[in-house]
This record gives structure tokens, sequence and C-alpha cells, in this order.
């Protein structure tokens, strides 16, 4: 099992056994442009807001738009912002986090734009484009029309052509459904 940065994606197409026997398990950043990740970012803001030790409890929803910022939608980044701005909150014997803290102990700007750029990287490697279909397929002498994608969920980059399911024929009464029928004599001779 190897865990880590999408520096590891190079690893998992170095031999047709190995893509095939790995499983990418991609747990990507939050992303501000879609409303329902910005909400599971605050909640998981608001539940470290509620769980740090301290006798006065932070208000870092206020400001999650900076927390967002300077974790580029990443938990993991927070949690240990969070932990390096608590460590020293506890070493001042402070009651609760400062905005000087969390400032001090906060990725630099230039930091957070090389993780966007990777993560952004990662993430256009991770996903399956058209025109990397339309590649497989005229390798395997396939026609470069799609039918609907199975298990990929709902995609709406991608644009399947599907045919519409075929109509039955209604059969009138006492007409025969199609089938094969028994060829040869089915009888064993006996002897």
């Amino acid at each position: 099992m190897l865990i880590g940065t999408y520096e590891l994606l190079s690893f998992r197409n170095l031999s047709a056994q190995l893509s095939r026997r790995s499983v990418d398990v991609h747990f990507r950043r939050y992303r501000a442009d879609r409303s329902d990740e910005v909400k599971a970012f605050k909640n998981v803001l608001w539940s470290f807001q509620k769980h740090l030790p301290l006798s006065e409890e932070p208000d870092l929803i206020a400001n999650w738009d900076y927390f967002y910022e300077r974790s580029v939608g990443c938990i993991g980044v927070l949690k240990e912002w969070l932990l390096k701005a608590l460590k020293k909150a506890l070493k001042d014997g402070g009651k609760t986090l400062t905005p000087r803290q969390l400032k001090d102990s906060a990725l630099s700007v230039s930091q957070c734009e090389n993780m966007l750029k990777d993560a952004s990287d990662g993430e256009e490697a991770l996903e399956e484009t058209m025109e990397a279909r339309a590649k497989l397929r005229r390798l395997m002498g396939l026609e470069a029309k799609f039918t609907k994608a199975v298990g990929n969920g709902d995609r709406t980059s991608e644009r399947a052509e599907e045919k519409p399911p075929a109509r039955r024929r209604r059969r009138r009464p006492g007409e025969r459904n199609p089938k094969r029928d028994p060829i040869g004599n089915s009888k064993r001779l006996e002897a």
C-alpha cells in the first residue's frame, strides 16, 4: 500500500501488472466553487473549532475563507496548521487562538500557490478525458463513439452517445416467442 501525494501517480502505471492490481483512492481537496463542498469545509472547520482544548473557543468560521485559502481546501493541511497555532497558544499561556498565532502558523502565499498547482495537476492527471478515451478506443480498433460509462458516476464533462432502448413488439395472442427449436431426435434409440 502506498499513501502519499500526487507524485505517486507515476508509479501506478510502471507496468501492466501493477496497473491491473492497483486501486486509486483519491482524497481530493474541497473546492470553493461548489457550495456543498464549501459547506462541508465549514463543518470540518467548525468541528476543529469545537475540539480545540482552550478555555475560550475561537471563532474560526467567521474567517473560513482565510482558512480555506491557506490550506488550499486540504483538511490535513488545515489540521497541521491549527495544531501549530494551538501549540503557540498553549506555550504563550493564552485562553484562545489569536489572529497573530494563526497568521504566524499559516503557510505562506507562495507555499499555497505551489500546493494548489500540484493539486490541480494531480486532479487533472486522475481525470479521465474524452480525448484519452477516444485514443484508447482507436488503439483497440473501436469506433470513437461512446456508450454511457459504467461506474464513473455522473460526469458532466462526458457526453455519451446513447442508443434509445429497443422497443418490444407486442405479440398477438397465440403467436410464439422467438426461441431455438431442438434439432435432431431427442429420444435415444434403444437397441
